[in-house]
């Protein structure tokens, strides 16, 4: 597995800025996931995803963005998440989703690219977790009815996973 990350971020007094450069899936997004919510942690309120270079994505990667999102809304009083430069199937996928509901989907730019960096990879973090997957897409599920009927078998699956290694 390629050990380099396809996530560029660059964390400010103000924003939180992430680029992904490939296609954002199940096999890489548990380092992305850490470092957002650690960057909750820490009180960061406004997080920009820049999907310029990314390529596809994948429902696991979404339902992480759908679970920062509604922490955000729960936990930070006036907290955004922005999704910049979604076009084509990716922006479609978003509205079938109904991400762009909890999310504001912008074409504005990052204005410093040049201080993005690579996202560090952890050892523990290098193979997808059944247990990352299983809560992003019952985070999609419970965003909405249609979500619902479209995971309800992924998740019955996953839960089953989760419960069976524990």
């Amino acid at each position: 597995m390629n050990k380099e990350s396809i996530y560029q971020v660059c964390a400010t007094n103000e924003e939180v800025f992430v680029r992904i450069k490939e296609k954002a899936s199940y096999l890489n997004c548990a380092p992305l996931r850490s470092f957002l919510y650690e960057m909750v942690k820490e009180g960061n309120k406004f997080f920009v995803i820049d999907f310029e270079n990314c390529s596809s994505m994948d429902s696991t990667f979404l339902g992480i963005l759908v679970g920062l999102s509604l922490k955000l809304k729960k936990e930070n009083q006036g907290g955004s998440l922005t999704l910049l430069n979604l076009v084509g199937r990716n922006l479609e996928t978003v509205e079938n989703l109904g991400i762009h509901k909890i999310a504001l989907v912008s074409s504005e730019f990052i204005s410093s690219p040049n201080d993005l960096e690579n996202l560090q990879v952890k050892a523990e973090e290098e193979k997808a977790c059944t247990e990352v997957i299983y809560r992003a897409h019952k985070t999609l599920l419970d965003l909405n009815q249609k979500n619902s009927r479209i995971f309800r078998d992924v998740v019955n699956y996953l839960e089953q996973k989760v419960e069976d290694s524990a």
